[in-house]
Order: structure tokens, then sequence, then C-alpha cells
């Protein structure tokens, strides 16, 4: 309840500033945005998830049936290893190809017929290239076709079963709202009611639209359009996504010219979000281009969230395997320092500070504490400088070092942080009297991720003080350069640079 009432009271405040320009906005996000945006607060489950779930359910499943099997057929002349390798062998040849195959693709997994064919043919291409490497090592041809033969039938029951019952999960999920792809639409008048209605008649497979906003008030642009009022400006939309968790925006003007294209996308590229355009626009030359549809309407995909599906998962599991390991090998640094600190003043060992996080959420950082204790400014309003009276003399060496910062491994642990991404900023970080978010339109585009212990803008010298507007750029200009370019051999490329870039710098006090 406390939860609730401080968000309301976030929205509720008199004048916020815009997003984007630092200027006072008297007016407020509408109370039917806030109370959908509210509503929708919460992530729905993500088909990704499902996918995962079905490649190590179908795994198991062959593994399991052929170790069954293989106890009640004849008996074969094979050691304890060599019949554990055949039996993963097997299981991952037949998982590999079916996702080559597309079958964990969540539009092949909610068709059950074509989803069924592709876990078969896998199975059958799996087994077949399992006797073939068989025969060619020698092994006796009786055993083991009884072996095969029984081994592929079970795991075809298996596969039956496992995808059959994926999809009834799928439906039942969709029925229930628990998975579904979220869409708010920019645009008006009576052009917009045809994809409205489109995006409505695929509730079926998950689609759900949560609203419209458009820049324009005049007759032009009715409030209510097939039955959606009107929530909002573009202002009002990026507040609404920065609560609610959307999935795709999708810019409904037809024959949109470049530079009003161009003007939106300023405004809407600093969500976490797919964004597309409906076909017939002026598209920049920087966009995507690839093409989706829903419903009769064609539509063209200019940008895309930066870590979904396999790509999000593969970097938590980095996240989660390096964190733990570095946590588990810094331990006795750690403690020395946690040592140190209690020696030289009093005070806890640890400093906690609010920074944006993924989305512009707030999150809750763990450093040692540098400061003396009654000196310390979680708000970090006051940056620290060259001779900082506030800092200890151990805080001075460990932030030299980047020792203090050794607490947000565990950040990682939590879901955070991640190893490598932009810097995370404190709420009120600025440089002179000017916050953060007001020297560039850009800033706010850092958060589509979530930021890292280290990042591309690190390891390229911008660490430490940033003390002036076109530093501030070089750093932003680096991690929009991490987000466009990120693939886990750049993470580990700025991992292994990190402990170079702490002796190279000279900036960090």
């Amino acid at each position: 309840m406390e939860h609730i009432t401080a968000r309301k009271r976030l929205f509720a405040e008199t004048y916020r500033r815009r997003p984007f320009t630092g200027a006072p906005r008297p007016r407020l996000l509408g109370g039917q945005a806030l109370a959908k945006a509210q509503r929708l607060a919460q992530p729905a489950l993500r088909p990704s998830v499902l996918s995962l779930a079905l490649f190590a359910l179908e795994l198991l499943a062959v593994i399991v049936i052929g170790r069954l099997v293989f106890a009640l057929t004849v008996p074969l002349e094979l050691g304890e290893v060599k019949i554990s390798g055949i039996l993963w062998l097997t299981a991952f040849l037949m998982v590999v190809t079916a996702r080559l195959l597309g079958g964990y693709r969540f539009r092949r997994m909610r068709a059950l017929p074509a989803s069924l064919a592709i876990g078969i043919l896998a199975l059958a291409l799996a087994i077949g290239i399992t006797r073939s490497l068989l025969a060619y090592a020698g092994i006796e041809a009786g055993g083991v076709d009884r072996w095969l033969g029984a081994w592929a039938l079970g795991a075809v029951a298996a596969v039956l079963i496992l995808r059959g019952g994926m999809r009834l999960r799928i439906g039942a999920l969709v029925r229930r709202r628990r998975l579904e792809h979220r869409i708010v639409v920019v645009g008006g008048g009576p052009a917009l009611s045809a994809i409205i209605h489109e995006i409505d008649k695929e509730r079926g497979k998950g689609r759900r639209m949560c609203g419209f906003f458009d820049e324009r008030s005049d007759q032009r642009s009715p409030n209510v359009i097939a039955g959606y009022h009107k929530m909002g400006d573009l202002d009002d939309l990026v507040e609404f996504a920065r609560l609610a968790r959307i999935d795709t925006v999708i810019i409904a003007i037809p024959q949109a010219s470049h530079l009003r294209i161009q003007q939106l996308l300023g405004r809407l590229f600093v969500l976490p979000v797919d964004i597309r355009v409906l076909d017939g626009a002026e598209i920049p030359e920087f966009s995507r281009k690839r093409r989706s549809a829903i419903g009769r309407f064609k539509l063209i995909e200019i940008y895309k969230r930066p870590f979904t599906g396999a790509r999000a998962v593969q970097k938590r599991i980095f996240d989660v395997i390096f964190a733990t390991l570095a946590l588990f090998i810094l331990a006795p640094v750690m403690l020395v320092v946690a040592a140190l600190i209690r020696l030289e003043s009093r005070g806890p060992v640890l400093f906690v500070q609010r920074r944006h996080g993924f989305n512009n959420a707030p999150i809750t950082v763990l450093k040692f504490r540098s400061m003396y204790h009654e000196a310390c400014d979680p708000t970090a309003v006051k940056a620290v400088r060259r001779h900082d009276a506030r800092v200890t003399r151990v805080g001075r060496i460990i932030r030299r070092a980047s020792l203090d910062e050794l607490p947000q491994f565990l950040n990682v642990l939590r879901g955070d942080l991640s190893l490598v991404g932009p810097r995370p900023h404190a709420l009120a970080a600025r440089t002179g009297d000017i916050l953060y978010d007001r020297v560039t339109e850009a800033y706010s585009a850092r958060h589509r991720v979530k930021p890292g212990i280290t990042g591309w803008a690190q390891i390229n010298g911008w660490r430490g003080e940033m003390n002036s507007s076109e530093k501030i750029r070089a750093r932003i200009e680096h991690d929009l350069y991490y987000i466009e370019n990120w693939s886990l051999w750049l993470d580990l490329k700025i991992m292994l640079l990190t402990p170079y870039s702490l002796i190279k710098t000279k900036n960090a006090y």
C-alpha cells in the first residue's frame, strides 16, 4: 500500500520538469492514463521464458527417456561414459535442430501443427545422426536398433505431450492477460480507428491495445477513437511508458514526412521499447527496416529493445556467473577494505545511494563508504573533487582504484545492475548547477538498459568527475554506442580492459 501511495505522490507533484528540456510542467499525467499505467506496472510474462522452458524440458525428456529405454532393452556392451555421451549428444542435436528450424519461436509454439512437425522432424534427424555415428563406430546393430527404435517412440510421445501442453499453457496465459504484447499508438484522426480494430482483433494472439497519444488537440484529433480515450501528448507518453511496462510504440501517421518521423523519434527513442511506423512513411536511413504486420497493416521496425529474448538471458547468465566468481575471488580484498574503513573513522562500512536504473527507475546502489560518516552525500548534489575534505585517507585510495564499488557485485546478483553497461548516475547528479538530464535530450536513452559497474565510456577515459557539459555528452555518446553494438564479446572486452583503464584514468577522486 505504501508503494502505491508513493507512486501516486510521484505523479501528483504540482510542477514536474519536462523529460528533455527541464522546463516546468504545470499539468499532470491524466487520471485515466495514470490509472492504466499503474495497472500495467507489472511486466507481462516474456515469450522467451516459455521458449527456454520448452527447450530445457525437451532436452531433459529425451535424455531421461533414452536412459529408461536403455535399461529396459537388451544390454549393449557400452560403458557408462559412452552411454551418457550418446544420450547428451542426441538430445543436444534434437533441441539445436528444433531451434534452427524455429521450433522455439513464440509463433511456432502457438501454432500446434507446425510446432509438432518441427519437434518430430528434429527428433528424427537427431536419432538418425546418432545411429549413423554408432554404425561408424562398429557397435552391434541389433541391440542398437531396438534401443533407438524404442527411444524414438518414447521421445515422440514426450514431444507431443510437451508441445501440446505448451500450446494449452500459452492459451491460458493469454486469456488471463499474463502473456501479452502491450502496444501504444501515436497518432489521431479517423485513420487511427482501423489499426486499433486490427490490434483488438488479435487479442487472441496476445496483443493488447493500451491507448493512444497525439500532439494535436484540434478537430483533426478526436478525444475518443474506436472506444479508446486519448491519453495525452508525447511527453505524457514518455511518462506513461516509464511507469507502465510497454512493449511497442507504433507511429500511426499515414504518409508522415521524414522530418516529422525524425522529430517523433527524437523524443521517443529514450524509451526501452520497440518503435515501429506504418509502411508508407519516409523512413530515416538509420532505421532497421525490418517488416512486420498487424492484420492488413504493414509496419517498419525503427528501433528494437536492446536486450530481449535469448540476448537478455545470455547477458543475465553472463552477469550472474562472473559476479559470483568476482565476489569469491575478491572476498579477501573486500574484508581488508572494510576493516580499514572501520579503523579510520566511525560509521557503517557500506554507503547506500539512490541512482537511476533501468527505464529511469530509482535503484539502491551499494558502495564502501569513502567519506566521513557525517559528510556523506546520498543525493550526490555536490560532486567529489580533488582534495575534497569530506573524503577519508582510505577513501581516497579506494576511490582512485574503484575498490569502493566492489559491493556492487551484490547489486548485480540482485538484478539492479549489470556487470557492463552505462554507469548509474545519482538522482541529483549535476555538472555545475545543471542536472545531467538537461545537458542533452539523449541523456535518458542510456536508461534503455540496466546500468553497469563498468562500461564502454569508462574504459575510454570518461570516468570520474564530469565537470562540463562536453564531458557529459561524450560519456552519453559512448553509452549509446555500447547499447547499439552490444555483444557478449564486447562485454568481455570491456571487463578485460577495465583494470588498465583504472590505472590510466587520472580524474577519479
